[in-house]
């Protein structure tokens, strides 16, 4: 199910193309997407090591918690809901980076849109964004103060993760 924002991203992609272009997102229509969760590449022997597991369940549940709408030249791209279940029109935006590690990045799509560019195009790119009908904050610094610390993915899934190393016989650790 698309918000409102996303639906807008898909009208107005090809008015935004120097922005979107510039961070290489790639929009997906399926919220449960399943790349961001893949495992393919783990062998026999990364699958008996607990630790790894402990991870790879933690990635799953907190996965499981995220409407994914694509992937940029940073990572995965969705819509944390986290698991007090926000409503999607007041998901914020968490990236998944290659690295396994989520981070909150934004609380609208016209803000992801806007920090993710080019620091000296944020000005330009701001107006071009508010032209298509995105709200922007009015600044970097102003996209970043509103970005929640509460309810983080990464919290959520370091839990997930020092709770699976307990029940597979490990000690938690600490962040």
């Amino acid at each position: 199910m698309l918000t409102r924002e996303i639906a807008l991203l898909h009208e107005k992609l090809d008015d935004l193309t120097d922005i979107t272009g510039s961070i290489e997102l790639e929009l997906v229509d399926n919220p449960r997407w399943a790349e961001p969760s893949d495992t393919s590449y783990l062998n026999a022997r990364d699958r008996a090591d607990p630790d790894i597991m402990s991870n790879v369940d933690a990635m799953t549940a907190t996965n499981q918690l995220i409407e994914w709408f694509g992937r940029d030249m940073e990572g995965f791209v969705g819509l944390w809901r986290g698991p007090s279940n926000t409503p999607r029109e007041q998901a914020p935006i968490v990236r998944l980076d290659s690295e396994g590690q989520y981070a909150l990045v934004a609380t609208n799509i016209g803000d992801y849109l806007a920090i993710s560019t080019d620091e000296d195009d944020f000005d330009d790119n701001r107006v071009a964004l508010i032209t298509a009908g995105f709200t922007v904050a009015a600044s970097r610094d102003a996209i970043w103060a509103s970005v929640p610390d509460r309810d983080n993915a990464n919290d959520y899934r370091h839990k997930l993760y020092n709770e699976g190393r307990v029940k597979r016989g490990l000690t938690a650790i600490r962040d």
